[in-house]
């Protein structure tokens, strides 16, 4: 399997990145929204050109454009980015800081337009206040109260969508929770994994994979629901002055999957930092998480192990895209990422799991 191969395992229907320049991103969204919008400024993105738009009014915008191959492609595509929205809506309406849609001119979320000879699709959201998570720097008082926030959040968001029409469609993506051991081997064995992860680090995965799949029943056998399915550092936002969470983002991976799988990836995220203790940040996402819904002893375990594999999942996967069109986007994803999941990887499991139980200990009934 080829590095640029890999870039497209799991989902055969992904978008194709647009490469959109930051002069053309004011005129599309002109013509697909009717914004006046002043200046554009680059914002990471796996698949997507993301910007914060700067309007003449001196209020800002999300702008995302995908790509598409064809006309099928393009509808395809369309259904999903609706069906994303509305994701983000039910969010909202359930008090969760969710970034709305905003309408596009010819009606509905999602506008479709041709540039330069390509199919694009566009969609613009409301700009949410706030730093990303991964910008954050708190007190230790502020850390442990965000984390829990955090928690609670996920936990939250499972319940907001329980009513919420599934996907037209199985999704199935590389971030898939179910699947992140078989994605991660994948990347291992491309060319890039061979020579770009070190033995030592490549021994750090396998054993903490080793340990996600020893619950592998737990996991599959837990109550399913929609998610929201990437709680990640960037896609959330905090104030960052207290620390509360002020945005939820982008619901490009969300899915049906286990309910543990949300906070199980918000943990992982709430991991990282130079200054983070990795196990006390799980028990305060996992606290927060309990005061919203009941986790078993064997869902709260796979929590654990779920989060230290989807580290690994971010760590080799953006190592093995590292000459990939978003290589700057992926070395921010993994910067603090290798540290932690070799901290992890050395932890006693028992006496991790055990800290987690605790935390959980006054789970809601």
């Amino acid at each position: 399997m080829k590095t640029s191969d890999f870039a497209t395992v799991g989902d055969r229907s992904a978008p194709v990145p647009p490469h959109l320049e930051l002069e053309q991103v004011g005129p599309i969204a002109a013509s697909t929204h009717g914004l006046d919008v002043q200046s554009a400024s680059t914002l990471g993105g796996e698949w997507a050109s993301n910007a914060r738009l700067d309007l003449a009014d001196g209020s800002r915008r999300m702008f995302k454009a995908v790509g598409a191959r064809d006309a099928d492609h393009a509808e395809q595509l369309r259904t999903r980015l609706e069906w994303r929205s509305s994701l983000a809506r039910t969010s909202a309406a359930a008090g969760l800081p969710a970034a709305l849609p905003e309408p596009c001119l010819a009606g509905g979320d999602v506008a479709i337009v041709e540039h330069d000879g390509a199919t694009l699709l566009v969609v613009v959201s409301e700009w949410m206040p706030g730093v990303p998570l991964a910008e954050y720097h708190p007190t230790r008082l502020n850390a442990a109260s965000t984390r829990r926030e955090i928690g609670r959040a996920a936990a939250e968001m499972v319940e907001a969508l329980s009513t919420h029409p599934a996907p037209q469609e199985d999704i199935q993506h590389e971030w898939a929770f179910e699947t992140m051991s078989e994605t991660i081997r994948g990347a291992l064995g491309t060319d890039a994994g061979r020579t770009g992860i070190s033995e030592t680090d490549r021994s750090c995965v396998e054993g903490l994979i080793t340990r996600f799949e020893a619950l592998r029943e737990v996991v599959l056998a837990a109550p399913h629901g929609l998610t929201h399915h990437d709680f990640n550092d960037f896609n959330l936002l905090v104030d960052p002055e207290t620390g509360h969470l002020t945005g939820v983002v982008d619901f490009d991976d969300a899915r049906l999957a286990p309910l543990l799988s949300e906070v199980s990836i918000a943990a992982a995220y709430a991991t990282l930092g130079a200054d983070v203790d990795p196990l006390a940040a799980l028990r305060d996402v996992v606290d927060g998480a309990s005061e919203v819904r009941a986790w078993s002893d064997e869902e709260v375990s796979a929590i654990f192990a779920g989060a230290a594999v989807r580290l690994c999942l971010n760590a080799v996967v953006w190592t093995v895209r590292a000459e990939g069109h978003n290589a700057t986007y992926g070395a921010a994803r993994m910067a603090r990422t290798w540290p932690v999941v070799r901290l992890l990887a050395a932890a006693q499991t028992e006496a991790a799991a055990d800290g987690l139980h605790r935390a959980a200990a006054g789970r809601a009934e």
